[in-house]
């Protein structure tokens, strides 16, 4: 899978509801699995479950595997570190969160977020999408502080959800164009506040910005 098509497929699973009675879903459809990979994962889920975490990105986790493949010596030490990566995320971003909060969570710390930003978020950038975002743009090559003030920034513009998501392929595009993080990251900010709460081409000159929070008209 070529990486863009990979990280909109991530991002999908990340967007998806995971409500809690889908949960035993992903128990279920996990019986096919082969008892040496089966048996081992159930004690995993039950012990996250224990810890007040559910069990469905486990088992969706290890369906993945299983379907790519990947042999029971090489997937069961995955599985376990991806539960205790789950245990981090929840640690990280508070009690009470929802799965597709949790796997964004994994997947922001698997790509280079570092556990203090994912601690500092505020509670409304505790969201997939916002983690997602965060997690591509730091992949991209963005220093994470960096990652995170363009994504306030937007956040900050009432950008809706397809606009934040539209955020790192532009990050990547500015970064190949000007040669270095610090002038991709000015000029990210630029286009952002330009853009208003859409994220797109530049705004012509002396155009007024799209911004939701600015008053349309004359009044």
């Amino acid at each position: 899978m070529r990486p863009a098509n990979w990280w909109m497929a991530l991002a999908a699973l990340c967007l998806l509801p995971w409500p809690a009675e889908a949960q035993p879903a992903f128990r279920e459809r996990a019986r096919q699995l082969p008892p040496a990979i089966l048996v081992p994962v159930d004690e995993l889920a039950a012990a996250l479950e224990r810890d007040g975490l559910p069990p469905g990105p486990l088992f969706a986790k290890a369906l993945e595997g299983a379907a790519k493949g990947v042999p029971a010596d090489r997937l069961l030490p995955a599985l376990d570190r991806y539960g205790a990566r789950l245990r981090q995320a929840r640690s990280l971003l508070g009690g009470a969160v929802e799965p597709a909060v949790l796997i964004a969570g994994v997947d922001a710390l698997t790509r280079g977020v570092p556990p203090a930003t994912l601690r500092g978020l505020r509670q409304p950038e505790r969201r997939p999408v916002t983690l997602v975002v965060l997690a591509d743009l730091v992949g991209s090559g963005l220093p994470a502080d960096q990652a995170l003030t363009v994504v306030r920034d937007a956040m900050a513009r009432r950008a809706a959800d397809d606009a934040l998501l539209g955020i790192p392929a532009l990050a990547r595009r500015l970064l190949r164009e000007r040669g270095s993080t610090d002038a991709a990251f000015q000029a990210l900010r630029q286009r952002i506040r330009q853009g208003g709460g859409r994220i797109g081409p530049p705004v012509p000159p002396g155009s007024e910005p799209l911004s939701r929070d600015r008053p349309r008209g004359g009044g």
